[in-house]
């Protein structure tokens, strides 16, 4: 790849958790509509997306280590596209509604380099 080659778009990754099922009284295919939800979004959004089938992660906490299950959603969006801003903060409007429904404290994504973390709490 050239050197001088500059990206035109920016990679977003979306973390859609399995959720607190502790108690079980989140079934899994809460996740799964949460999945289909995002990918519906962000081909509105952004022209489309792809999500990776769940995987396992790890995070240590003052409690130790959490695990669970996740799903990985995919965005390639253009950094020129019309009301982008806009488009950012419907997309994390939307993974603030998920956290809460998953019974998440946060959620988070990346954008290229960078992870943001987005509090869950209602407001």
């Amino acid at each position: 790849m050239p050197a001088n080659l500059e990206s035109r778009f920016d990679r977003l990754q979306l973390f859609v958790p399995e959720g607190d099922r502790a108690s079980k009284a989140i079934p899994v295919d809460l996740h799964d509509r949460w999945v289909v939800r995002l990918l519906s979004l962000c081909g509105d959004l952004f022209g489309g997306a792809t999500s990776y089938g769940r995987g396992v992660g790890v995070w240590k906490s003052g409690r130790g280590k959490l695990w669970d299950r996740v799903t990985v959603v995919e965005v390639w969006a253009k950094r020129d596209v019309p009301d982008r801003e806009k488009k950012m903060e419907r997309l994390e409007r939307r993974l603030r509604e998920m956290g809460r429904a998953l019974r998440q404290e946060a959620v988070a994504f990346a954008i290229n380099e960078y992870l943001v973390f987005l509090s869950a709490r209602s407001s």
